[in-house]
C-alpha cells in the first residue's frame, strides 16, 4: 500500500522506515507467489497494475478490517466494550445504583447492559 501511495519503493521504504532493497524484494516475492504484477516498474517510480489496483484494493480493506479488530480488542481489554449484567433485590430508586448505571451506560456506550 505504502508503495502504491507514494508511488515508489524509495518513498515506501522511507515511510515505513525501511531499506528499499528489502521493500522491493519482499514485493517481487509477493509478485512471484501471486503469479502476477501489482507494480510497473519505471526510472521515475512505480504504479499499480490493472492487477494491481485489484489486490491493492483488497489488501486496503484488509488493512481497515486489521485496524479495526485492534481497536475493538483494546477497547474489550480497557473494559469499554462488553457485556455487564447486574443483579439486585431492592428497587432501582433506592440509593445510588440506578444513577451510577446511568452514568456507567454514559461512559460506556458501547458495553451491552442486561438489568436483572
Amino acid at each position: 500500500m505504502a508503495a502504491a501511495d507514494c508511488g515508489s519503493f524509495r518513498g515506501a521504504a522511507e515511510l515505513l522506515r525501511s531499506q528499499q532493497s528489502s521493500l522491493s524484494r519482499t514485493i517481487s516475492e509477493f509478485e512471484h507467489h501471486l503469479v502476477i504484477a501489482i507494480f510497473e516498474r519505471f526510472s521515475g517510480g512505480v504504479r499499480p497494475t490493472q492487477a494491481g489496483r485489484e489486490v491493492l484494493r483488497l489488501v486496503r480493506s484488509i488493512l481497515e478490517e486489521f485496524e479495526a479488530l485492534i481497536a475493538t480488542a483494546r477497547a474489550v481489554h480497557n473494559g469499554e466494550i462488553g457485556r455487564l449484567s447486574v443483579g439486585f433485590c431492592t428497587s432501582l430508586s433506592s440509593g445510588n445504583l440506578q444513577a451510577s448505571l446511568l452514568e456507567f451506560k454514559r461512559r460506556f456506550p458501547h458495553v451491552q447492559t442486561c438489568d436483572s
